[in-house]
């Protein structure tokens, strides 16, 4: 990689921030440091990630755990950021990016999460509007067991 395209990511990943921060504003959010912080994360490293790894990530002291939900709350409520739920109980976020649509890959073994950059559901999300509804998301997560846990699975057991 280049400096000079990490200079262009950096500045669109402040760009992304500095947007974020005004929709937050514009919906009478207060901008608080952990808000900004998890902003930043979620930015940077995309995630999905739950809010306990939210927390390590940010910078030590800078806020408890209930101030990470009460803040994935706000910037969920502004529609920033966005819940998967991979069905294992533990809630995960990631910047809404808005203009870039997917869904995931789990794997049931290790838990790794890959992007899939393709959305077969826009098409069946068209159908139900024109079928009259409103305010139509969808979510769509796909599991499997990676080849990495598969390799691991066929290698015979040593004693």
């Amino acid at each position: 990689m280049h400096s000079h395209d990490h200079a262009s990511s950096s500045e669109e990943e402040n760009v992304r921030l500095e947007r974020a921060l005004e929709v937050l504003r514009s919906a009478g959010h207060r901008i608080t440091s952990p808000r900004k912080a998890l902003l930043k994360v979620l930015i940077q490293e995309h995630g999905p990630f739950s809010a306990e790894e939210l927390h390590r990530m940010l910078p030590a002291g800078l806020c408890d755990p209930v101030t990470v939900y009460r803040s994935i709350g706000a910037l969920e409520e502004t529609n920033l950021v966005r819940r998967c739920d991979f069905g294992d109980g533990t809630y995960r976020y990631e910047f809404n990016t808005g203009e870039h649509h997917h869904h995931h890959i789990i794997c049931r073994q290790c838990s790794s999460v890959r992007n899939l950059e393709v959305c077969f559901a826009d098409g069946l999300e068209r159908l139900v509007r024109q079928m009259g509804y409103a305010n139509v998301t969808h979510t769509l997560e796909i599991f499997g067991t990676c080849v990495a846990c598969q390799e691991r699975r066929a290698e015979p057991a040593t004693e």
